[in-house]
């Protein structure tokens, strides 16, 4: 199945809205735009082979000859924000055979180029004739001049209209697409945003319920962070992901939720439940319009490929990259931007254990010592240590860690440890304990403490 086929049935699959569906780029129609650049160029005489052979002349002779007005032959377009949207086929050629720089070209192509330069040099000509007064017109007395004049190349300029139409219809499907975009990423960051406030009035909540739902919330942001939907952080795959891996790892997080649920881990009240599904539904609508977005920009990757292999024109290059550029729907990344504003608005509101282990043992930094380089580790990592004498920071390797005493214990993280992770603190104190037994008593102190008080 061709693309263009493909292309309607992802858009007819009912997955988008009707509004969707009509701000997609016109496939179809800009395939009979090119037809009809084709034929525009046929008549001109600049079929595809006769182009091919100019380019290439391009590329052989662009850098032993260059030609004195620019390029032999560019592809270019005029556009500004007053400037209506203007391709320009240029072709260098010398005047007195239509010649371009000694490509071949049919007797019929030539003539055609001939009559073109004659006309622009009479457009010019009267153009000048109407701003010069007659005394400062200058007079050819030397017919050698005149011959050498003659002999220098011109830049003609070819007049094409269909191309125009194309591009004209392209920037149109591209700007109504940026507006389609702009509306529905403001939506989404709306409904973040409604979520994160539920949240943070959870959370400023005193009530056991609610400090109950705050570590649900906390192992539900936990599975997300592990998932990475939309963003990856390993380095095989680094980057926004593509919608089908997406959409794998959306998948794999909803499993991962209905699993806990089954085990009576995740506990909700039905407030919390409502604003767990519409934290998911924010997930499948982003999903839907990166998928949109992909599916766009692939017809726009096709259509230009087909523009050009069609045309011999060679805008892929420098049109369509300009096209992008200036089009946020192409060029602005909706995954990067939507996980900055989820982990913003959403995630950071309940602290995830992650952002506070120690880079050591990779548990909660307990008894957090902030070392004079900034960076925090848990006391007993510290301890050991200064032990073995080892005085660079494991992760900038200053000399600071034998400097560090009581007196750098971040109290304030403390406290905040212990009110958001008390189990997890709670636990580190008793491996603590442990390990300051044994470093006292020996190994025989963890077998005893493993072992438990039998009354005979």
């Amino acid at each position: 199945m061709k693309f263009g086929q493909d292309f309607q049935v992802a858009l007819a699959r009912g997955e988008y809205p009707p509004e969707w569906v009509n701000s997609a780029i016109s496939y179809k129609r800009l395939k009979k735009c090119i037809k009809r650049v084709q034929q525009e160029l046929l008549s001109l005489g600049l079929d595809k082979n006769t182009l091919d052979a100019l380019w290439s002349q391009v590329g052989s002779d662009a850098d032993t000859n260059p030609a004195p007005t620019g390029r032999p032959l560019h592809y270019t377009i005029e556009d500004g924000v007053e400037v209506s949207f203007t391709p320009k086929l240029t072709i260098v050629i010398d005047p007195r055979d239509g010649s371009p720089m000694d490509a071949w070209l049919s007797p019929d192509t030539r003539r055609r180029l001939r009559r073109l330069a004659r006309s622009s040099r009479a457009h010019n000509d009267s153009s000048l004739q109407r701003e010069e007064s007659p005394a400062e017109r200058p007079r050819c007395t030397d017919q050698s001049g005149q011959d050498n004049a003659e002999q220098q190349l011109e830049l003609v300029e070819v007049p094409l209209t269909a191309d125009s139409e194309f591009f004209r219809t392209l920037r149109q499907e591209l700007a109504c697409l940026d507006d389609l975009q702009k509306a529905e990423y403001a939506r989404i960051q709306s409904e973040i945003n409604e979520l994160g406030k539920e949240l943070r009035l959870l959370r400023a909540s005193r009530s056991k319920r609610s400090k109950k739902e705050v570590e649900t919330w906390r192992k539900i942001f936990e599975l997300y962070s592990e998932s990475e939907v939309f963003w990856s952080s390993h380095e095989a795959d680094a980057g926004a992901r593509d919608a089908a891996h997406a959409q794998k790892q959306l998948q794999y997080f909803t499993q991962s939720l209905s699993t806990q649920r089954k085990k009576d881990a995740l506990r909700l009240g039905d407030e919390a439940n409502t604003a767990l599904s519409r934290f998911l539904g924010i997930n499948v609508k982003l999903l839907r319009l990166i998928k949109f977005q992909e599916i766009n920009r692939i017809a726009l990757n096709k259509i230009m490929k087909k523009f050009d292999k069609r045309t011999a024109l060679h805008a892929k290059s420098s049109v369509a990259r300009s096209l992008t550029k200036s089009s946020p729907f192409m060029a602005q990344d909706l995954a990067k931007a939507t996980c900055f504003t989820i982990s913003e608005e959403v995630l950071s509101i309940i602290p995830q254990l992650n952002d506070y282990l120690c880079p050591i043992c990779f548990s909660v930094s307990w008894r957090p010592i902030r070392l004079k380089c900034d960076h925090i580790f848990c006391i007993r990592c510290m301890i050991v240590m200064q032990r073995e004498e080892k005085d660079h920071c494991p992760l900038c390797r200053q000399e600071v860690v034998m400097e560090a005493t009581e007196k750098n214990i971040d109290k304030d993280m403390m406290k905040f440890l212990q009110a958001n992770f008390k189990a997890d603190v709670k636990e580190k104190q008793k491996q603590n304990e442990i390990a300051a037994g044994i470093d006292r008593w020996g190994a025989a102190y963890e077998q005893a403490q493993s072992q438990k008080c039998v009354v005979m």
